[in-house]
């Protein structure tokens, strides 16, 4: 039934070798309380719904070249509060709200893309549109639930076993378009697989950076990623180099120097009373501005790399949803910190521990500015999280979460922030 709907919607099937339909819906009701921002605290009942609904009409012949075939996606996503939670009043909300075309349910395309194979050369594939795209682990360039519209060239077996990805996008952010364009390379090693990378991201416009006002800038990333995934074992570390330039809008120019790196491990290992288990270790650092008045910025900070999922921040910590270089906002700058803070250190300890038909997680996060200009506190929070999550088939997903942020010396007077959510997520 849902085909024969799809091929009269999307006629074009007809002469297509497959038709994929996908499906993902999470539905979230949760309460958030204490929540930090300019010295005070909000608390945000919460209830979210983020859906999406792809079709992907595969393997359609291109008569007139030699093999070639392509795929036509479309990808809509419909992201909002609910009738029962219709106001966002906490800023942590309005924020996440803002960078999306419509948070009131509206679905709007997140993705809309034409992929080529055998395109030019028969190791090419190239897609273009609007796509998903994430470098590495994301700590640089993600899309974030909107995507990037633009162009990639996908290459194979460059050099031996290499494989080559070039990309050109041009994302809206902020009310204004950035240009972004680079290119990544992957080496499968003896037992992981290495990446290295680097692209440019390009601001033709005046905007408020972490350290001053630019009229225009231009930010280049290079990073290598190293991954392995054994049996019992798996690694996943990136490093990143961020340089560029930048017309300041008091005259003058300035330079970025800034850098981050990720290192995490987890190891499988048999626990009495649970069986089984996952443990995980991870620890991650970005650079920051250790002084005022100087004309290089040392404060990592890209502008799309990975850091929310529908309202709500995603990343270290199910409150503080941290990025390397950001965090949920508790206050009105780029990176959510306190003014002239800037860099984090991160920490986190966890395990996930099966029970019968349950899966228990638990993490503790410990978080730490780089600099500090004002020369005060560097420590941020601390923060642990409890999951239950109940499996009841491939497809569908129970999820329960406990969590508590305890603010540090950066915040003297502040209470511990607390969130208790349940969710249901399902997918075909």
């Amino acid at each position: 039934m849902a085909c024969g709907a799809a091929a009269f919607l999307f006629p074009a099937a007809a002469s297509a070798t497959k038709l994929d339909l996908s499906s993902e819906v999470e539905l979230k009701a949760g309460n958030y309380e204490h929540l930090i921002y300019q010295g005070a605290s909000n608390s945000q009942p919460i209830y979210s719904e983020n859906a999406t609904l792809g079709f992907v009409i595969k393997g359609i012949q291109l008569e007139k070249t030699e093999g070639s075939s392509m795929d036509v996606g479309i990808v809509l996503q419909s992201i909002g509060p609910g009738s029962s939670s219709n106001t966002l009043t906490s800023p942590q909300f309005i924020d996440a709200a803002s960078r999306l075309p419509n948070a009131n349910g509206t679905p709007y395309a997140r993705s809309a893309y034409v992929k080529i194979y055998k395109f030019i050369r028969p190791n090419v594939t190239a897609t273009f549109g609007r796509q998903d795209f994430t470098l590495g682990q994301g700590i640089t360039l993600s899309g974030n639930d909107l995507g990037f519209p633009g162009g990639r060239l996908e290459i194979d077996s460059l050099f031996h076993n290499m494989k080559a990805d070039l990309f050109v996008f041009r994302p809206f952010n902020a009310g204004r378009f950035f240009k972004i364009y680079g290119a990544t390379v992957y080496y499968p090693g003896n037992e992981g697989l290495w990446q290295a990378y680097h692209f440019w991201e390009n601001d033709n416009y005046a905007a408020q950076d972490i350290y001053f006002n630019t009229l225009s800038n231009t930010k280049k990333f290079t990073g290598v990623r190293y991954f392995l995934s054994q049996k019992q074992l798996s690694f996943d570390g990136e490093a990143v180099i961020e340089r560029g330039t930048a017309k300041k809008a008091l005259g003058g120019t300035a330079n970025y120097a800034g850098h981050a790196f990720i290192l995490k491990g987890s190891w499988n290992q048999y626990i009495s009373f649970f069986g089984q288990s996952k443990l995980r270790l991870a620890y991650g650092r970005s650079s920051g501005n250790a002084s005022s008045g100087s004309d290089s910025d040392k404060a990592f900070f890209p502008t799309f790399g990975a850091k929310y999922s529908g309202l709500e921040r995603a990343g270290y910590g199910a409150i503080a949803g941290a990025s390397l270089y950001d965090m949920v906002k508790t206050s009105a700058t780029l990176n959510g910190l306190p003014d002239g803070v800037s860099g984090l250190n991160i920490i986190n300890i966890g395990a996930d521990l099966p029970y019968k038909k349950f899966l228990l997680s638990a993490d503790l996060y410990k978080f730490r500015a780089t600099s500090n200009s004002s020369g005060g506190s560097l420590q941020i929070a601390s923060e642990w999280d409890l999951k239950v999550a109940y499996p009841m088939g491939e497809n569908m997903k129970l999820n329960a979460v406990y969590a508590v942020f305890t603010p540090l010396s950066l915040y003297p007077a502040s209470k511990q922030a607390k969130l208790i959510y349940g969710a249901v997520s399902a997918k075909f």
